[in-house]
């Protein structure tokens, strides 16, 4: 039963965090430069911790039951290989019974936005990035578009 709940849990999580993701990219529509900068009560709900995982009361581990990620070496795709970029981004994100392509979805998308931002509207990127508004930005930069670590450096600076 614990097994089921930890798995329910875990699809939750991900699901909301994908759903986020997505609402906070807008669609994918070109609004001349303003995408994720008129959504700060969507982007508020999106962090890297569920809220469980932020109460300890509430939390998995309250209930006993661990919160477990994949380990790296254990990471599958469903067709042919993760990059080793890919699999650094991975690890210890991917909690057990969930799809890593699904988590590497995010921080694709995490990367799309900030280069969509950079392109039309670098000043827009770097508030973005300042202001915690693309999840998993930090990560995804390190990992899976490094090309933007000048940007992030200066958003944070």
């Amino acid at each position: 039963m614990r097994g089921r709940l930890r798995l329910g849990l875990s699809g939750v999580v991900l699901a909301a965090a994908v759903v986020v993701s997505l609402a906070a990219c807008g669609g994918g529509s070109d609004d001349g430069g303003t995408a994720g900068t008129e959504q700060p009560a969507v982007e508020a709900t999106a962090s890297s911790e569920s809220p469980a995982s932020q109460d300890p009361e509430t939390s998995p581990e309250a209930d006993g039951i661990p919160d477990e990620t994949v380990p790296e070496e254990e990471l599958t795709p469903a067709e042919g290989e993760f990059s080793e970029e890919q699999r650094e981004y991975l690890a210890d994100r991917v909690p057990r019974g969930v799809d890593p392509a699904a988590i590497l979805e995010v921080g694709d998308e995490a990367c799309y936005r900030i280069g969509y931002l950079e392109r039309h509207d670098r000043a827009g990127a770097l508030r973005a990035l300042r202001d915690g508004e693309i999840p998993n930005a930090e990560a995804a930069v390190e990992h899976l578009c490094p090309e933007y670590a000048e940007l992030l450096a200066e958003a944070t600076d």
